[in-house]
């Protein structure tokens, strides 16, 4: 657990588990599910989780703590990754989390989502200090 709440060891072993497995475009099924498995290992809600583009994600989580000033409307922040892999081979023979398809993330994507998940993490267990 880092100070903000989160799980280092738990988002390095969904990197991990992401970078294994990477998919071309909008055939991410595999990883959009695992980001799913995530975020509801954090306590997001179901009704919070929308699927968009076919496998693309977007997710409301909704702070409820006390508003701050008297500012009207709605106030967020939109955090964005890409999910894809490229049709790619990687030549990393030695890790022990190589990819086991026929894409890898040259990228760096699984890093992008494993920061986004930390995040979502973070935000989830501090909602009741978020206005």
């Amino acid at each position: 657990m880092n100070k903000a709440g989160g799980n280092t060891d738990n988002i390095i072993a969904i990197r991990q588990k992401l970078h294994t497995h990477p998919e071309g475009g909008f055939k991410e099924f595999r990883t959009s599910q695992a980001i799913i498995d995530a975020l509801k290992s954090f306590g997001v809600k179901d009704e919070a989780i929308k699927k968009c583009a076919i496998t693309g994600l977007v997710v409301d989580l909704q702070g409820k703590g006390p508003k701050a000033g008297k500012s009207e409307g709605i106030n967020m922040i939109a955090l964005r990754a890409d999910m894809d892999g490229l049709p790619i081979p990687e030549n990393a023979t030695d890790l022990p989390y190589r990819t086991q398809t026929d894409h890898a993330h040259m990228c760096g994507h699984d890093g992008h989502m494993a920061c986004l998940l930390s995040c979502a993490e973070v935000v989830q267990k501090n909602l009741d200090k978020i206005p």
